[in-house]
């Protein structure tokens, strides 16, 4: 009896104590009245709301320490930026100004036609050319050289060192003597009277002074040539165009088929020649002999050929020309010809 007694006198295990309290609290709680039951919730919830809200506090608090660093560092990098542009815009700045007192400088340089007192005074490559060394000079181009489309340009011989030293069409050439000089290219010639190179045919041109005599710059290809003009022909052997019978010609620089001439602003067959299916002029005289003196013209009733004089005549309206008596006569009285 006296260690059951004993046993019943010994510790209660803590997991027996924390069960008997949490029913002494239950049985507490629930002896409360309603209104304190609702009072003790409430602030139960109170302080769960101010941990939380203490909670959030704390992490905003990280937050913006994160934000503020961050900010520290784009303030830096942006700084920097503006250093960086800074030192930009002074560079940029002293390059106009020292781009723009070196076209002050070039200014001062005479340019062609302008005074000038000595050679270094004219841009590049005009020299000063003076008439007396008392007298102001003028800036021009050094000898042999033309001023054509704003820049000194070499004639015919001029020396040179590179092709655009000449003038259009021109190369510079080794000459025999050592010497580079321009030279008209293949298929050009040079012009005594227009002073510059001038095609052949088929030779490329951009106009027609670009061309020969009698030969125009037919810019309907790609690229533009030199070329006759309509109703013209070029003959090789003699490097011209020709002007067939028909065509339109210039007295005084027209250039005709043989024993065809320019008359009345057109290219005619001269004195008894006609013209044939073939554009020229052949002499329709007959060969043999005895021959009538007068021939109608071919294919004109009103026309006739004198053989002897070598001339045409034409009728006189109404009449026609009678072969078979060799003159102007009535219609009614030729028959050979309708």
């Amino acid at each position: 009896m006296t260690d059951h007694v004993l046993s019943f006198s010994s510790p209660i295990p803590p997991l027996l104590e924390t069960k008997s309290d949490h029913c002494r609290l239950r049985i507490r709680f629930n002896q409360l009245s309603r209104e304190r039951r609702l009072l003790t919730c409430l602030l139960v919830l109170f302080a769960i709301i101010m941990c939380g809200l203490l909670i959030g506090i704390f992490i905003l608090s990280l937050t913006f320490q994160v934000l503020h660093q961050n900010d520290r560092q784009l303030l830096s990098t942006v700084v920097d930026i503006n250093t960086t542009i800074t030192a930009q815009i002074i560079d940029t700045t002293l390059i106009t100004t020292t781009i723009e007192l070196t076209t002050s400088t070039e200014k001062q340089l005479a340019r062609y036609g302008e005074s000038c007192d000595y050679d270094n005074g004219c841009e590049s490559p005009f020299i000063c050319h003076k008439k007396s060394s008392s007298s102001p000079g003028m800036c021009r181009c050094p000898m042999d050289y033309d001023f054509k489309r704003d820049k000194c340009v070499g004639d015919l011989n001029a020396l040179c060192t590179k092709d655009i030293d000449c003038q259009q069409y021109m190369l510079c050439s080794g000459m025999n003597d050592g010497t580079r000089r321009c030279q008209c290219q293949k298929h050009f010639d040079y012009d005594n009277d227009k002073r510059q190179c001038r095609g052949d045919y088929q030779a490329p041109c951009e106009s027609n002074i670009d061309c020969r005599a009698n030969l125009v710059c037919n810019k309907t290809v790609t690229p533009s040539v030199c070329s006759c003009e309509l109703f013209y022909q070029y003959h090789p052997a003699i490097r011209k165009c020709r002007g067939d019978p028909g065509a339109v010609c210039d007295r005084a620089t027209a250039e005709c088929v043989d024993n065809a001439e320019c008359r009345d602003g057109a290219c005619e067959c001269s004195k008894q020649f006609v013209p044939d299916e073939n554009k020229t002029c052949v002499d329709p005289c007959p060969l043999q002999t005895p021959n009538p003196s007068r021939i109608r013209y071919p294919g004109n009733c009103r026309k006739f050929i004198d053989c002897q004089q070598k001339s045409k005549t034409e009728c006189p309206e109404p009449t026609m020309f009678n072969l078979r008596k060799q003159l102007c006569d009535y219609p009614k009285d030729v028959l050979d010809c309708r």
